[in-house]
Formats: structure tokens, C-alpha cells, sequence
């Protein structure tokens, strides 16, 4: 049965805390009964001692792949089994998270070993950091410590004069983020952009009097100011997002370009396709065609909410986030399943070698780091 664990977790928390209401205690009352082993595990919690810290942790998984797995454990005869393990199995088993709960717990010298042997090197995530490329020419450095940045200061700061008004005039900075960083940019204007790993965002140094028009290269989300006599632009590969004040995250680090909308209205067009998105709404642009609908936005937004949110995406995907994020090239021996599929989330902000212990867990697979080369080949 696929359960999503996330909002199973907080009706236990209710239930524990005897803070549900009617509906919930329904619905929590039907999943109960539905297995047997449910109402096992909520008595499980019961008797648990960090029942916030555990119940907090858990996330969307495939709950009847987690039975299948701890079923295997209860035979296993060198594992002692307990309750808990029963909680974390069943909640954990799609990206293997149990290793963060078991690892200071009791388990056979063999698990240990195998999760010790992930990496002999770890790799810390991306840091905040990025290079100004100046409207001059020069590079200004931005160190990791700085979270915002005003580009007037930096052009004042740098000694540039004063630039015309006039759109030929107009010169622009660009913010360049290489892999494993990110960085968040305060533009002229007060909008606020967040932009992702492996990224570019082109800005004037003054935004012209008609209009505000940036060029995006990767990925970004954007608060941007209101300013109903002038409208903001955001260019990337050919498409077009036009707004006054909005949220909304542009993903284009391949030919195809997907807008999410947080919040606000936009219109997204490309070569005289126009569509409008309402918040909630995606728009994509695939195979020279524009196309909108429904946005999970957990999963588009889960970058700037400092999640790694993977939705039936095959290990391809998954590695070539990871790449962008730790900044380590990947390889795959020949005989890996590449169009398998995983769902689960977890913090962006951790080492690469859990994320690797969550993987070898579930996927199969194992994976050896040379360096900043991160070899993935079957179990």
C-alpha cells in the first residue's frame, strides 16, 4: 500500500498528544484497521521515548516495500529486533533513513561495516557562495558568509560610474553559481532571487524605467517586487515569464523549461504561445511545445525549502542532482538498472556520505567516491 507517511506521522502525533479532531481521528481509525500491523506500530510509538524526534523525521515512502524489508529482518538471526526498528523500517525503508536512527543503536557488526565502507572520503553540501562577473569586466568574489547582495553597493563599492537610462546603454552583472553552492541575490528593485547550483542569472546594473528583464541560465525562485509600471521579465532559453509581483521558480537547466507558481499570476509564453498560470500551476516547455497544469509544489519547490524531494525519478536524475549539489562527477557500470524509479525526501543540508547510506540501502546498488568521482554499479 502506498501511504503518505508525512501525513500519517502528524495524525499519530495528534492521536498521541489527544489533539485530533473528528475527521482525523477517522481517518487514523481507518488506516489502523486497515493492517494489523499499523496498529502494532502506533502502540510501538507509544512505548518509544523520542516520539516527537522520530514521528518529525519520517517521510513519503512505499509502506509495503518497508513491510517486505523488516519482515527480512525479523528472520535475520543476527539482528536483535525491537520495537523500534519496526517504526523505522516501516517509515524509512524508501531511502533508507533508518541508518540515521540504527546507527547509535544496537546492530550486527556487518551492518556496520557495510555502511562504513559507503565512502572512505565525505563531501560536505553545497555552501553559499557564487562569482560576480561586473558590467567592467572585473570578478568580484562573494564569499560564503555573505547571504544578500545589493549589486548598487558592489558597482558603487567597485568605483563604476553612473550608467544612462537608455535601454542601448544598459549594462549588465552576472551572477555565475558553480556546483555545490547557491546563493541569494538582492536586486536593485528589492526583488529577492534564490539561485541554485550550477547556475547563471544576468541582471542589469540599473533596471530601465519600462520594464525589469533578467536572463536565467539553471535554476532560480523569485520574490519579486510589485511594480505595476513595470513589469519583470524573466528570459531563459526562449521562454518568457512576465510579471508585476509574484513567487515562482523557473527550472531550465536542460532544453526543456518548467515555471512553477507559488504565488501571484504570471504569463509565460514562447514564440507567440501565451499561457497564464494561477498559483498551484506549472507550465512546461517540451519539445517546442508549451503546456501547463497542476504543480505538486513540495516536490518543484522542495530546492528552496532545502529538500531533496525525489518523485518517481529514476537513479540518473537522482545523480545528476546530486552532482549539481556536491559537485562530484558520476559514473554507472554497465549493468545498473538506470530507468528504476525511487520516491522519498530528506534535508538538503547534510553529508554526502548519508545520503549515500540512505541509497545503499533501498537502490541496490553500491557506490564508491575517487575524489570527486562518485562510481555507482550494482550491489
Amino acid at each position: 500500500m502506498k501511504a503518505n507517511t508525512n501525513y500519517i506521522a502528524k495524525l499519530i502525533q495528534k492521536l498521541l498528544r489527544g489533539q485530533e479532531t473528528v475527521a482525523e481521528r477517522d481517518s487514523i481509525e481507518h488506516w489502523r484497521k486497515s493492517d494489523k500491523r499499523n496498529d502494532n506500530l502506533i502502540e510501538d510509538f507509544r512505548e518509544a521515548k523520542n516520539i516527537e524526534q522520530d514521528l518529525n523525521f519520517f517521510v513519503d515512502l512505499d509502506e509495503g516495500e518497508a513491510w517486505r524489508k523488516v519482515d527480512a529482518v525479523r528472520h535475520s538471526k543476527k539482528m536483535n529486533y525491537r520495537p523500534f526498528l519496526r517504526i523505522a523500517a516501516v517509515f524509512v525503508m524508501i531511502f533508507g533513513a533508518v541508518m540515521f536512527y540504527l546507527r547509535d543503536k544496537e546492530i550486527n557488526d556487518s551492518g556496520k561495516m557495510a555502511a562504513k565502507k559507503v565512502l572512505k572520503k565525505d563531501i560536505l553540501p553545497a555552501q553559499s557562495g557564487a562569482l560576480l562577473l561586473m558590467a567592467d569586466g572585473s570578478v568580484v568574489p562573494l564569499e560564503n558568509s555573505v547571504k544578500t547582495i545589493d549589486p548598487k553597493t558592489i558597482i558603487a563599492g567597485a568605483g563604476a560610474t553612473a550608467m544612462p537610462t537608455t535601454e542601448p546603454s544598459i549594462e549588465y552583472n552576472t551572477l555565475v553559481v558553480p556546483k555545490g553552492h547557491f546563493y541569494k541575490l538582492s536586486l536593485e528593485d528589492g526583488t529577492q532571487v534564490w539561485v541554485n547550483a550550477n547556475s547563471q542569472l544576468k541582471f542589469p546594473v540599473k533596471f530601465d524605467k519600462n520594464e525589469r528583464r533578467v536572463v536565467l541560465e539553471g535554476e532560480a525562485y523569485f520574490e519579486v517586487s510589485h511594480d505595476t509600471k513595470r513589469p519583470f521579465y524573466v528570459e531563459s532559453k526562449g521562454n518568457e515569464v512576465k510579471v508585476l509581483g509574484t513567487h515562482f521558480n523557473i527550472n531550465a537547466y536542460n532544453a526543456d523549461v518548467r515555471t512553477t507558481l507559488s504565488s501571484g499570476r504570471v504569463q509565460v509564453s514562447h514564440s507567440g504561445e501565451i499561457l497564464f498560470l494561477e498559483p498551484g500551476e506549472y507550465a512546461n516547455f517540451v519539445g517546442g511545445r508549451l503546456s501547463k497544469g497542476k504543480a505538486d509544489l513540495e516536490h518543484d519547490l522542495s530546492w528552496h525549502n532545502n529538500q531533496f524531494y525525489f518523485k518517481k525519478e529514476t537513479i540518473v536524475e537522482i545523480a545528476s542532482t546530486l552532482s549539481k549539489w556536491y559537485d562530484i562527477q558520476v559514473k554507472f557500470k554497465q549493468d545498473v538498472a538506470l530507468n528504476k524509479v525511487y520516491t522519498g525526501n530528506f534535508k538538503r543540508d547534510v553529508k554526502l556520505s548519508e545520503v549515500l547510506e540512505m541509497l545503499t540501502y533501498v537502490c541496490n546498488l553500491k557506490f564508491e567516491l575517487n575524489g570527486k568521482e562518485l562510481t555507482i554499479e550494482n550491489k
